[in-house]
């Protein structure tokens, strides 16, 4: 795509390739910085990294201040990463649901 663009071609409409799938993943991991932990919510597959990037900027939003209060002995963090096909049963679908609304339940479950 940047010879395209260098050369002042137009982009090819079909670039060969699959579109791509993206995912958000909150998790709670252990304060010690050791990987001991879970997965509260897999959300994906996401087909546009801009959506993906509105949920987490209103996750992040929804978390700061309160990482390390949510779940006790545990900070909670949210990451971007692939979505991984395979496992797609693990996942909520991002457009049926509010994300923060689900971050909630999910740390209600785990503290109830």
């Amino acid at each position: 795509m940047l010879t395209h663009a260098a050369t002042g071609l137009p982009l090819p409409d079909d670039v060969g390739m699959a579109p791509a799938h993206y995912a958000l993943y909150i998790e709670a991991r252990k304060r010690d910085d050791s990987l001991d932990g879970y997965t509260l919510i897999r959300l994906g597959p996401y087909t546009e990294t801009q959506h993906a990037q509105q949920d987490g900027d209103r996750l992040t939003a929804t978390l700061d201040g309160r990482e390390t209060t949510l779940a006790p002995g545990f900070r909670v963090t949210m990451r971007f990463g692939p979505f991984n096909v395979s496992d797609h049963q693990l996942f909520t679908d991002p457009y049926e649901t509010d994300v923060v609304a689900l971050l909630n339940a999910a740390v209600a479950d785990v503290n109830g």
